[in-house]
């Protein structure tokens, strides 16, 4: 059996900006969703909830968008599981585009949650086994590799809506890209597209909550643009921290 699980998708209108390019967070929800198939697949999960009424959170995000997919290409997304730690489990992806050339490379780190106490509870050796992993990893990927903002430059408030929740009833991890993106002036919208996309979810919120979205534009000269992003809650509690590094269209 391989280790590798892949599924194809058609790039839909709905996926696409006004460049007919394939929005980020359509990406990063097909990388979610071959995550949990393979999961579905392998009989480690049934629906993403684990057989042991545990759940799988995600805790950080490291995309690397080499291209853009366009309006009815065809794309593979893959997934493997390269190793756990106690609480953590390690995964990498790809998308390749139909003739196989690698446009996007991410890597993850997710946490194994009792879904009714809401507290971690460790990976067994039978989950492990089901992805062909033998033994914990030596080292693992550091968690916080984000800078502190140093200048807020830009801030805005955010109502929950009914609509951000995910299957969990707690704000969709892709939301929370959304919201910190939306802080942006438009000129960086219009003239920039996101090579790389690093998000740290700290805590989770849900509907109703309003957050407090701080970002800082740091100009990398003729590199392109990078931007850091703080999501707190009203009791200012950090609940995601990201990091957008942007290229000239």
């Amino acid at each position: 059996m391989s280790d590798i699980y892949k599924k194809e998708y058609e790039i839909n209108i709905f996926d696409v900006d006004a460049d007919h390019k394939c929005k980020f967070s359509s990406l990063a929800n097909y990388i979610w969703d071959v995550v949990v198939s393979q999961s579905d697949y392998l009989g480690e999960t049934n629906e993403g909830f684990v057989n042991n009424k545990c759940i799988w959170v995600l805790l950080k995000y490291d995309i690397a968008i080499y291209e853009y997919p366009r309006f009815k290409d065809i794309i593979t997304v893959d997934t493997k599981a390269i190793g756990s730690k106690k609480f953590y489990g390690y995964r990498q992806n790809t998308i390749k585009d139909s003739e196989g050339k690698i446009i996007c490379e991410v890597s993850s780190t997710a946490i194994l949650i009792d879904y009714e106490k809401r507290r971690p509870t460790k990976i067994s050796s039978e989950q492990t086994e089901i992805y062909g992993i033998k033994k914990e990893l030596d080292e693992v990927p550091p968690l916080d590799d984000i800078p502190k903002i140093q200048d807020e430059n830009y801030v805005k408030d955010y109502h929950v809506r009914y609509s951000d929740l995910d299957c969990n009833g707690h704000v969709n991890n892709v939301k929370y890209m959304e919201m910190a993106m939306d802080t942006l002036p438009r000129h960086i919208l219009n003239e920039y597209e996101l090579s790389n996309i690093k998000v740290l979810f700290k805590k989770e919120t849900t509907d109703g909550d309003i957050l407090h979205i701080s970002s800082e534009v740091i100009d990398n000269d003729n590199r392109g643009v990078t931007t850091i992003h703080n999501i707190t809650n009203k009791e200012a509690k950090l609940l995601t921290k990201l990091q957008f590094i942007w290229k000239r269209k």
